[in-house]
C-alpha cells in the first residue's frame, strides 16, 4: 500500500481558468480521505490527476515514493470507481468483477478465488451468475466496486459513486464502503458534494473551494473548529446560522451585542478565544449551530436568550427543526471576502438564513419533539453561549487564539 502527497499541486486549462491551485495535502497509507466542496470547486480534478486522467500544470503528485506526474494511468497502480457503473451487460457479475484479470492474462484458476473473495467481502456471492440487469443499484455499485478490489491495487479513487442510488441507498451503501476500505485497509480518497457523506466516512475531510484547500481536519474537528465562514457554512446540516454582532464592554464582561439583544460572554469563552478581546468595539460575525439552540428553560448556566416568532417547524420524529424569525442583521456569505463562497452556495445559504427584506434574521434551531412549538408564536431560545463561533468579517477567518 502507499499513501499519496501534493506538492504545490496546480492544474491550469488552456484557456487559463485554474481549476486547483498550490494543493499541498498528504493522504497517509491505509488513510480514507474525502474531497468536498461545491460544484467547480476543484476536487474531481484532483481525484483524476491522481489517476492520471489530468495532466499537472506545476507541482508534484507522488504514490509511495514514486512521483507519477508523467506516469500512464495504468502505471499508477490505482483503481477507480465512478458515478455511472459502467458495467458491461453481456457479462455476469463474476465475469464484470474479473475482468481487469483477464486483461491481465490470468488464468481462470487463479482468478476464481479472487473473484470469489472479492464477491464474498461485498456479500454478492449468491449472485455471481447474474447480469448486471437483474441487480439493484445498490448490488450494480458494489459489482463496480468489485472491479477495483479484485486488482488489489494501492489506491482506491472513488468519484460520487452513490450519487445515482436513492436516499435510503445511499446510507446503506456509505457504511459499506467505510467496512469494506476498514477490511481492506487500502488509501483511498472519496470525492463528493455532499457534507453529510464526507463527515460520517472520512478518516479526514478536505473542503476545496475555486480549487484552494480550505480546511484538511477529521469530520469532528471541522465541525467543531471550522478554519473560516465558508467551512462553517458548508459544513453543517441543517446550516450554521451566521448573525453579524458587535463585541462591546460592560464593566469587566466583554458582551456580544446581537441586534437588541446582549449577550454576556463566559470567561472560559474569552480564555478559548483571547483574540477576542482585541476585536471589542468592532463587528464581527457569530454562528451559532441549531443544536446550541434550546428551547427557553432547556439550558440553565452559560445561556443567553434570543426572542423571535416561529415562522415554520419541521417534524423530524425524535427531533424537530424550528425556524425563527429574529431582529438581528444576518451576515450573507456572498458580503464577506469577495469570493470566499460560490454565489449559488452563498444565494442558497441567504435563503436558510434571511428574510426577504434583509432586516431580520431566519435561525434554525434543533430542537427536542417534546417541545412544544406553533407557527407564529413568539418564543425565546436559549443559546449556549460555550458553543458560539466568531469570524472576521473582512478576512472570514476563524477569531481564535
Amino acid at each position: 500500500m502507499a499513501g499519496i502527497t501534493f506538492d504545490n499541486v496546480t492544474k491550469t486549462y488552456g484557456d487559463g481558468t485554474r481549476a486547483v491551485s498550490d494543493l499541498n495535502l498528504d493522504v497517509e497509507d491505509g488513510e480514507f480521505v474525502v474531497f468536498v466542496g461545491p460544484s467547480g470547486c476543484g476536487k474531481t480534478t484532483a481525484l483524476r490527476m491522481i489517476a492520471g486522467l489530468e495532466e499537472v500544470s506545476d507541482g508534484e503528485i507522488r504514490i509511495g515514493e514514486r512521483v507519477v506526474n508523467n506516469l500512464q494511468p495504468r502505471d499508477r497502480d490505482v483503481a477507480m470507481v465512478f458515478q455511472n457503473y459502467a458495467l458491461y451487460p453481456h457479462m455476469t457479475v463474476a465475469e464484470n468483477i474479473g475482468f481487469a484479470l483477464r486483461m491481465r492474462k490470468m488464468s481462470k484458476q487463479e482468478a476464481r478465488p479472487r473473484i470469489e473473495e472479492t464477491a464474498r467481502i461485498l456479500g454478492l456471492v449468491d449472485h455471481l451468475d447474474r447480469k448486471p440487469r437483474q441487480l439493484s443499484g445498490g448490488q450494480r455499485q458494489r459489482v463496480a466496486m468489485g472491479r477495483a478490489i479484485v486488482r488489489e491495487p494501492q489506491v482506491f479513487l472513488m468519484d460520487e459513486p452513490l450519487s445515482n442510488l436513492d436516499a435510503k441507498l445511499r446510507v446503506q451503501m456509505r457504511a459499506e464502503i467505510a467496512r469494506i476500505q476498514r477490511q481492506l485497509s487500502v488509501t483511498t480518497v472519496y470525492v463528493t458534494h455532499d457534507q453529510v457523506e464526507a463527515m460520517t466516512m472520512g478518516d479526514r475531510v478536505a473542503v476545496l473551494r475555486r480549487g484552494l484547500l480550505q480546511q484538511f481536519e477529521p469530520p469532528q474537528r471541522l465541525y467543531e473548529q471550522p478554519a473560516n465562514l465558508f467551512v462553517a457554512s458548508f459544513i453543517g446540516s441543517p446550516a450554521m446560522n451566521i448573525l453579524e454582532a458587535t463585541l462591546e464592554r460592560n464593566g469587566d464582561d466583554v458582551v456580544c451585542r446581537v441586534g437588541s439583544t446582549t449577550l454576556t460572554l463566559p470567561a472560559e469563552v474569552l480564555s478559548a478565544r483571547p483574540a477576542l478581546v482585541s476585536y471589542v468595539g468592532k463587528s464581527v460575525a457569530v454562528g451559532i449551530r441549531p443544536e446550541a439552540l434550546h428551547h427557553s428553560g432547556r439550558l440553565n448556566g452559560g445561556s443567553g436568550r434570543l426572542r423571535g416568532v416561529v415562522r415554520a417547524i419541521e417534524a423530524l420524529g425524535p427531533e424537530q427543526l424550528a425556524h425563527v424569525e429574529v431582529e438581528a442583521q444576518p451576515v450573507l456569505v456572498e458580503d464577506v471576502v469577495e469570493g470566499l463562497v460560490d454565489a449559488d452556495q452563498a444565494e442558497d445559504l441567504a435563503e436558510i438564513m434571511t428574510d426577504s427584506d434583509g432586516a431580520k434574521a431566519m435561525l434554525v434551531a434543533r430542537l427536542d419533539a417534546s417541545a412544544s412549538l406553533r407557527p407564529e408564536e413568539t418564543v425565546e431560545l436559549a443559546v449556549d453561549l460555550r458553543k458560539l463561533h466568531f469570524f472576521d468579517l473582512e478576512s472570514g477567518a476563524t477569531i481564535g487564539a
